[in-house]
């Protein structure tokens, strides 16, 4: 049975939302699509009356993916995501030149959790993978696939 749920958008919590739209617009090549200011409903959604909240809706090249960037007012403490803590969660992306796209990164003053790694098992063995953070920490897996040819989405 072919279920109608949908992907809409997956949403980080920042402390600071221009800083970490850097990350993914210059750093990752994703577009801005929309900027708001929340509306007194928040509060209510959040548990957290009167909160204020800004957002940012990017998406990727193709539209399939938006990624929501979230700046809370008086934010409460934040974890570590570059630890793997339970709670944190990573985002992958691909189609990508690996090496390229870490250089670039790197060379715009953005950390990784290691040199490029060629995995030689498990469903990208053969490819490279790469755990670039963000500002805030928070994980992004950069995947390129095995078979992946220079030109395909470079």
């Amino acid at each position: 049975m072919k279920t109608a749920i949908r992907h809409h958008h997956t949403a980080l919590h920042v402390t600071d939302i221009e800083r970490a739209a850097r990350f993914y617009v210059e750093g990752l090549g994703l577009t801005r699509v929309k900027e708001w200011t929340s509306g007194p409903y928040i509060g209510e959604l959040y548990g957290r009356p009167n909160v204020k909240v800004k957002a940012l809706m990017l998406t990727t090249g193709d539209g399939d993916f938006n990624l929501e960037l979230v700046q809370v007012e008086d934010p409460p403490p934040a974890v570590n995501p570059s630890e793997a803590q339970p709670g944190t969660a990573h985002l992958a992306f691909t189609d990508i030149d690996v090496r390229k796209v870490y250089a670039k990164m790197t060379s715009l003053g953005y950390k990784a959790l290691s040199e490029p790694v060629a995995p030689a098992s498990g469903p990208v063995a053969g490819g490279l993978l790469i755990y670039m953070l963000d500002p805030d920490g928070n994980r992004v897996e950069l995947i390129q696939e095995p078979d992946w040819q220079p030109g395909d989405n470079s």
